[in-house]
């Protein structure tokens, strides 16, 4: 099931963009949920009590708390981010403030049927990219770990350290084999010693990554151009 909410303060816009989900649902077949919310405080409360959301269509001008603001609270504060967004908007001139965020795309108003639906299936196909599973052995035994819980693999001595959202593990195993199965993930081999998930990286500075954890990850001077090349070119698909 793949989940998409609708948040702004104007009902018609909700209704509209409502509706363009449930036909791109039944004339693609998908597993989809659709829920609708009128403020930014709605949409969180529900997030925290309830359960999160893949995608998120989310007006920039809410009255009660801005769109950006509710962003940020649901990335920082509630922690998820995986949930991808896109902004609808009367006004073009937020791009600054909408950077922190990392939004999958922008929907100028009047909304664009067909720019719903592109994102939806760009999502969509983004869902299937980081819901994957690295697997991994163990003296007792193979293991898996969801790849979006994964922050880092760093590797130590002979040993491959895996830095998750939930604690560490070590493991014996070489980070060379260790990138080229998580590469199709937006894994970045920033460095002879490190792979990072893009998805945790919080920022991006010339020489060193600041990751979802609060630690700093240096980039080695050879890897620099790809990784700023990697970079752009997720940013501009929105990933």
């Amino acid at each position: 099931m793949f989940r998409i909410a609708v948040c702004d303060d104007d009902n018609s816009i909700c209704a509209y963009v409502e509706k363009i989900i449930m036909r791109c649902k039944e004339k693609n077949l998908l597993d989809l949920d659709v829920e609708v919310f009128f403020s930014g405080e709605e949409l969180c409360d529900f997030i925290i009590k309830e359960h999160g959301f893949d995608m998120i269509f989310l007006d920039i001008e809410l009255k009660d708390m801005s769109g950006i603001y509710a962003a940020n609270f649901i990335r920082t504060e509630i922690g998820d981010r995986t949930v991808q967004y896109v902004y609808i908007s009367g006004k073009e001139d937020y791009y600054k403030e909408l950077i922190d965020t990392r939004p999958m795309g922008f929907i100028l108003k009047p909304i664009d049927e067909k720019k719903v639906i592109y994102y939806i299936l760009g999502a969509m196909e983004l869902a299937d990219e980081i819901s994957g599973q690295f697997k991994y052995k163990k003296s007792h035994g193979a293991l898996k770990k969801s790849v979006k819980e994964i922050i880092y693999f760093e590797s130590v001595n002979r040993e491959i350290k895996m830095v998750t959202t939930g604690g560490e593990e070590t493991f014996y195993g070489k980070l060379s084999e260790i990138y080229n199965q998580v590469q199709k993930y937006r894994f970045l081999s920033i460095h002879r010693s490190y792979v990072v998930n893009y998805h945790h990286v919080d920022s991006f500075t010339y020489d060193e990554l600041i990751m979802s954890n609060g630690e700093y990850l240096p980039i080695s001077q050879k890897k620099r151009t790809e990784i700023r090349r990697l970079q752009a070119e997720y940013e501009a698909e929105g990933r």
